[in-house]
């Protein structure tokens, strides 16, 4: 008797390029290496030239070399490959030169580009640029990741399924900055002036970016495109001296992270508020998803989701989804869950 799915989980070894050997890049590098009976990486490429030649094993940790020597081109590491693991950038003005690079090499991309989960909101030239390479090629794009690409729009089109109606989407994520990666907590201001802050954010490359991909993904899923997303990002300012590892000891009137909140708006009303809390010692982690309709329904994850290791988990798990895909560039709305494997 054949198993459901055995095709992909089961009988398949993929070959994996690894794109962007960072904190985050690494950590998917790592969970990819440990499911060797399903996945060969036959290639990894990092920009760094520090990192050049080195034995992937350096970044990943353990005492037996991988074989795979990092590579500043993908010319060099693309050795047969079916996919690519892309972890390089939050925005598409950086990534899509090298997403286009990957369409035209005929590799299918999982990537934890956030702008690129849902980019016909911000970006919508970019996405048929990239959607028509991807045709063009017969590739898949996908981005995805915890946030967004989890927690603020799987979890709230999931949801919405048994809904009859729902008039209003309500989120909040409330996390523990001190217990995510550096560069995450540098880009929250941890030790931060307020007026350093308040530079920072002007950027507009601080604080969480994917905020209106994730509002515009869930009420397009919803059938009520977004006309508005507002965002509002303020300084979490701690009252008290604070100790952290990284930044020591941060003096009453500082930063120690950031609250945002974005708010998306269809036909003159509000029909999504989202709220994040992300700052060093944050009480009462937790994610929560709540749809205001009939009936209305609310979810809970206590704690929250651990955001570095559920990011490489996605990653890692929606290679079977994304080499099944039609070509183009796609979305978490539209290719059926990533699912992990019994231990």
């Amino acid at each position: 008797m054949d198993l459901p799915g055995k095709e992909t989980v089961f009988l398949t070894k993929w070959k994996v390029v690894c794109f962007g050997l960072g904190p985050i890049g690494a950590s998917i590098a790592k969970l990819a290496y440990s499911r060797k009976s399903q996945i060969d990486i036959v290639g990894a490429v990092d920009v760094n030239p520090a990192l050049a030649g080195k034995d992937l094993s350096e970044l990943i940790g353990g005492q037996e070399k991988t074989g795979v020597k990092i590579s500043q081109r993908l010319t060099d590491a693309d050795r047969g490959a079916d996919i690519v693991l892309h972890a390089t950038s939050s925005f598409l003005s950086v990534a899509e030169s090298q997403l286009i690079e990957l369409c035209e090499a005929g590799l299918d991309v999982v990537s934890t580009n956030e702008e690129l989960a849902f980019p016909w909101y911000n970006h919508q030239e970019a996405a048929q640029r990239l959607d028509a390479a991807a045709k063009r090629n017969g590739v898949t794009l996908l981005a995805t990741g915890v946030n967004p690409g989890f927690v603020l729009d799987t979890l709230a089109i999931t949801l919405s399924g048994v809904c009859a109606k729902v008039s209003e989407v309500r989120a909040t994520r409330i996390l523990d900055a001190t217990k995510r990666r550096l560069p995450f907590q540098k880009k929250v201001g941890i030790g931060l002036t307020v007026e350093e802050f308040d530079e920072n954010v002007k950027t507009g490359k601080f604080g969480h970016i994917g905020l209106p991909e994730s509002i515009s993904m869930v009420c397009a899923a919803l059938g009520r495109p977004v006309e508005k997303i507002e965002q509002h990002i303020e300084a979490k300012i701690t009252g008290e001296p604070l100790r952290t590892e990284n930044f020591g000891v941060v003096s009453p009137g500082r930063v120690i992270g950031l609250i945002q909140d974005g708010a998306g708006y269809s036909v003159g009303r509000k029909v999504a508020t989202y709220h994040i809390e992300m700052y060093a010692g944050a009480k009462d982690p937790r994610d929560e998803v709540e749809l205001i309709g009939d009936p209305t329904i609310k979810l809970q994850i206590l704690g929250g989701t651990p955001g570095d290791i559920a990011t490489a988990a996605i990653i890692v798990n929606s290679i079977p989804r994304v080499i099944d895909s039609a070509p183009g560039l796609m979305t978490v709305r539209d290719l059926r869950p990533a699912t992990s494997v019994m231990a």
